[in-house]
Parts: structure tokens; sequence; C-alpha cells
């Protein structure tokens, strides 16, 4: 119409080509990397539960030393299995609230037995202890629990 000619579909085609190859190598780059970073995650996280699954706390029904107007206590707590836990904390319920203290020492060794002490825990609600949980953070989910059934403390399931 004007004296211009167009582009040969030959030549547009392998436009067409070039940039699809193209997209696609970009998109390759970007999955590559992306599902590397998931697998590397879901390894580490796999791990983890692999290896708590060998973790085991037990607190001793029979040793617990808890007071709230001091603010202080004294627990004898056993790892028995084959994980040493890192980052104890000791939580402590009465019938309306709950207390997050660290206890000394933080860790228990495999195989070990040691006396959780805090003489100045400022998060323990006052009143009658109606329950105490000794969590970890190296194992989310690994604890051990005692409940105050009328002055006697028993094991939670």
């Amino acid at each position: 119409m004007f004296g211009k000619k167009g582009i040969s579909p030959l030549i547009a085609a392998v436009i067409l080509i070039a940039f699809v190859v193209a997209v696609a190598g970009i998109a390759s780059t970007f999955f590559t990397g992306f599902t590397k970073e998931q697998k590397a995650g879901v390894e580490s996280k796999g791990t983890t539960v692999v290896n708590c699954a060998d973790a085991i706390l037990d607190l001793d029904k029979d040793t617990v030393d808890i007071n709230t107007t001091a603010q202080s206590f004294s627990l004898v707590v056993s790892n028995t299995g084959s994980l040493d836990l890192q980052g104890l904390r000791v939580i402590v319920f009465n019938s309306s609230a709950a207390g997050t203290c660290i206890p000394s020492p933080t860790s228990v060794s495999s195989g070990e037995t040691v006396t959780l002490t805090n003489s100045s825990c400022s998060n323990m609600p006052s009143g009658l202890v109606s329950k105490i949980q000794v969590t970890t953070t190296t194992c989310a989910g690994v604890r051990s629990e005692l409940t105050n059934q009328s002055g006697t403390w028993k094991k939670t399931a």
C-alpha cells in the first residue's frame, strides 16, 4: 500500500522461536534456583524431624518444688532420648494464666538428668499451680508435663 514491505514469514518464525527459547531459558534458571532452595529447606526440616523422633524429656513428679510467692522452682528432668536438647523452658500454669521461665541449666545431654532451677521467674503466675511443662527449642513438640491433682503431681500423657 504505501510501498513498505513486511518481514518474511520465515524471518518472523525464526524471531518468534528465538524469543520463546530466551523466555524458556530465563524461566528455567529461575525455577532451578527456586527448586534448589526449597529442597534444601525441606531436607533441613526433615532431618530435624527424624532426629527429634528420638528426643524424650522426662519430668520427675516426686521432686517438684514450686514457690509462686518467691517466684522460684526446682525440677528434676531427664533426657532419656538419643539427642542433646537445648533451649529448655519451664511453663508454669495456674487456672487462668501461664508464665514461661528460663531455667538453669538450659540444656540437657542425652542420658543426663539435671535439676532445673530459677530463683527469680517474674513471669510465673501467682496462686495454685495447676500444671508445669518443660519444653525445648531444639525439637518443637518435645515436652514433659505434670498436672497438679489435689496436691499430687501426675504425669500428663
